[in-house]
């Protein structure tokens, strides 16, 4: 189970909106004078991420909660994202390649470009909808594993709450 710490920002229902702040873990390196990354991870700001968790513990807002996802979840996205597409990319390619030389072998290289770029598309849709299909199941979806206690409120959690506030 992955987990990380966040803060609810509302409840509706059985669902939290929870923020949750990107850690970088170069501040316990001990390379992080000499590092690249460390560098870059310095110069660009952490930003909060912001989404929906369910909420089978009730936590209310304020709350400082624990989160989690299953690993499996993040694998199957994994899949999902990175290896739908480049099958789409490399399977319409193949197939303009063989298409093309069978029909129009002077022209076979321009053909198998765009029927690898239709089929990186098509794998594209193919996985926008999915991925909508499967977000609707709770299986997919983070959940609050428990509240670990009231947030002594950060002035950016506060600008936070106005902001969503003022948006309702």
């Amino acid at each position: 189970m992955l987990e990380e710490q966040g803060v609810v920002l509302s409840v509706s229902g059985d669902t939290a909106e929870v923020v949750a702040e990107a850690k970088s873990t170069c501040g316990s390196c001990a390379a992080k004078n000499a590092c690249g990354t460390s560098l870059l991870a310095n110069l660009f700001p952490q930003r909060k991420r912001t989404f929906r968790a369910s909420n089978p513990v009730a936590a209310q807002v304020g709350d400082r909660v624990l989160i989690g996802l299953d690993e499996s979840v993040l694998q199957t996205a994994s899949l999902l994202v990175y290896v739908v597409p480049l099958l789409g990319l490399i399977g319409g390619a193949m197939a303009g390649t063989w298409l093309a030389s069978a029909l129009m072998p002077e022209i076979a290289e321009a053909v198998s470009i765009g029927v690898g770029i239709a089929g990186f598309s098509l794998a594209l849709l193919v996985v926008r909808k999915t991925s909508s299909r499967l977000s609707a199941h709770s299986r997919y979806q983070a959940r609050v594993l428990r509240v670990l206690g009231p947030q002594t409120f950060p002035v950016e959690f506060e600008k936070l709450l106005k902001i969503q506030s003022n948006e309702k």
